[in-house]
């Protein structure tokens, strides 16, 4: 892979504006459509939408941040936080976000949110001030994903523009035609980097780089997906593998979801507070793995739609499910 180093962060300093929705996100005034089963045994279901005050219903990441606050990226609406019945947006109007078209999210150690657009990223700190970045030598810097190492550095993966890197000093571009398209990143417990690509999965231990691929075991090359759960296993999803993936200490293992469909095309994933593993996905809907069998939600038994882009967690535990048109899911879990 060749090196280019970017120029850094460019700083520019303003109080925000925010604007304060009337959003029935308070839970005194939770409206629930419907529940798909017995709250007892299932849980509560409640879909929001334009209608209840969201900027718009493509949701397309979610992130809990440190201070308990929720965002939520929108596709050309900005991002908005949610805390204790305060929703305040944030878009080219009232910020210097740099885009409103926003497709990620992440959190520096110091409190600060990275934003990602389909034009470069936005950073705001704990203290309404801005910076943004865009490489001056790209036409297109459309981010897909940002993940924040335990180390600090930031890792941001891009839409044929490969890999942006930043260990403190400004971000350096890492591209490799072979690999231009990186649509997820995650870092497990042992440090280690993992980037998912269109041509396979890369894994940076930190000196080296290395991949595998379907000659190696996984269900398809496009990575889509990746998690690292609790019990230290890198769940890995993809475009349309027959199945699921993960990989521990002991090697690949492979997990059929039984979709119906030939190949399943994973968005998210995320771990519940009780331990299941959940899985957005498009045409699908959410696919939940209780560690023996998985079940299904779907429109057909009663879910809001069939594709999913997002899942997020707030600070109660309760699940949110940004979904591809119809808005955002909360889903509160089974009484204990």
């Amino acid at each position: 892979m060749s090196h280019m180093i970017g120029t850094k962060w460019i700083q520019s300093y303003l109080s925000v504006s925010v604007f304060v929705l009337f959003f029935v996100l308070v839970t005194a005034c939770e409206k629930t459509d419907y529940d798909l089963l017995d709250p007892y045994s299932a849980g509560v279901w409640t879909l929001y939408t334009t209608k209840d005050g969201i900027p718009g219903n493509q949701v397309l990441d979610i992130k809990l941040d440190s201070d308990g606050k929720l965002w939520f990226a929108f596709s050309d609406k900005g991002v908005v936080s949610y805390l204790n019945g305060t929703i305040t947006g944030y878009n080219t109007s009232n910020s210097y976000i740099i885009n409103d078209f926003t497709t990620s999210l992440g959190q520096m150690s110091d409190g600060s949110i990275v934003i990602g657009t389909v034009d470069g990223i936005s950073l705001r700190t704990m203290n309404d001030q801005w910076d943004s970045y865009k490489d001056p030598e790209v036409s297109s810097m459309y981010i897909n994903t940002i993940e924040i190492a335990s180390n600090g550095t930031v890792w941001l993966g891009t839409e044929s523009q490969c890999l942006y890197i930043n260990e403190g000093s400004g971000f350096y571009h890492l591209y490799d035609a072979a690999y231009e398209d990186v649509n997820i990143i995650e870092e497990d417990s042992g440090h280690n980097i993992w980037i998912g690509t269109d041509n396979g999965l890369i894994k940076w231990d930190g000196s080296n780089f290395s991949i595998i691929t379907e000659s190696d075991g996984l269900p398809e090359n496009e990575i889509t997906a990746l998690f690292n759960d609790s019990k230290g296993r890198l769940w890995i999803g993809t475009g349309g593998g027959e199945t699921v993936s993960w990989l521990d200490d002991s090697g690949l293992h492979q997990l059929s979801l039984i979709t119906g469909n030939e190949g399943i095309y994973v968005k998210d994933i995320f771990e519940d507070r009780k331990g299941d593993i959940w899985f957005a996905t498009w045409f699908d809907g959410l696919i939940r793995f209780d560690g023996v069998i998985s079940h299904s939600y779907k429109v057909y038994n009663g879910f809001y739609e069939n594709d999913v882009n997002t899942i997020g967690e707030d600070i109660d535990g309760n699940l949110w499910f940004g979904l591809y048109s119809k808005g955002l899911v909360k889903y509160t879990l089974p009484l204990e």
